[in-house]
């Protein structure tokens, strides 16, 4: 068997053993990564652990090797930034770059190779900052419409119109609410809870949002006075049924009073 073969069956086989699926996990530019492996381990007297990292389709490097003994070998690449834990065998990988994404596997090597432990592993930068602009403001006596442009540094941008009335906010049809970025990055515009228009830009790592509030450019007649006379009939409502109750108990109190003096 030629040694591309070799290596697309070590690749294959380690899919198969142990999990029954490769582990993803994302991490930020320049932070650590903790790798646990998923199956107990022993490594007794002519065995060996190691941690790999598939470099190639056809090529796998040792990231360290640990012995019986606990004896440790690390591959000249990977010194001064990995370390593995002696306890439960995870390795720890400081300050991960770009270089470093990729596939790592652990192995058990007794009487064969069986892999305890697989990830693909994602090294993402954090994301730009975000601006989010008002493009246009249309106002009417029942009705607001907002045009926005939500933008990151890179020059990815979506567009969107937002109609506000008495009652709430919502999007137009037709508009962008959210795309990926030639980064794999999400850029979305939405509505946010507290009566604001939001402009995110997130990854798996990192975030950043700008937001501006629906009040600073619709008027309160359209959309938040509405809000507000809700708020005020149900609290009047409240007031009414409470005030009314009272005067009922109050009144049948009184009854029951004059029927015995009667």
């Amino acid at each position: 068997m030629g040694p591309i073969s070799f290596v697309c069956f070590l690749v294959y086989s380690c899919q198969m053993q142990g999990s029954s699926a490769v582990t993803p996990r994302f991490v930020l530019t320049g932070k650590d990564l903790l790798l646990d492996i998923l199956s107990p381990v022993v490594v007794v007297e002519n065995s060996d652990f190691k941690w790999k990292f598939q470099l190639n389709v056809t090529h796998n490097e040792n990231v360290l090797k640990l012995y019986y003994g606990n004896k440790t070998k690390i591959s000249v690449r990977y010194e001064g930034r990995t370390k593995i834990s002696l306890q439960n065998y995870s390795l720890h990988l400081r300050n991960m770059q770009q270089a470093d994404s990729g596939l790592y596997s652990a192995w058990i090597n007794v009487d064969k190779d069986q892999c305890v432990g697989e990830y693909n592993v994602t090294v993402q930068d954090p994301v730009s900052p975000v601006e989010l602009t008002v493009d246009y403001v249309s106002n009417s006596s029942d009705s607001c419409n907002l045009a926005v442009t939500c933008s990151t540094r890179d020059s990815h941008h979506i567009n969107n119109l937002f109609t506000c009335d008495s009652k709430n906010c919502s999007h137009e049809e037709g508009g962008e609410r959210s795309k990926v970025t030639t980064s794999g990055a999400s850029l979305r515009v939405y509505l946010g809870d507290d009566s604001s228009i939001v402009c995110e830009h997130s990854n798996q790592v990192s975030s950043a949002k700008n937001n501006s509030m629906i009040e600073h450019f619709c008027p309160k007649t359209a959309y938040l006075i509405g809000k507000q006379v809700i708020i005020i009939v149900i609290v009047v409502a409240i007031i009414i049924v409470i005030a009314a109750a009272v005067f009922y108990h109050q009144k049948k109190r009184k009854s029951k009073s004059d029927c015995k003096s009667y």
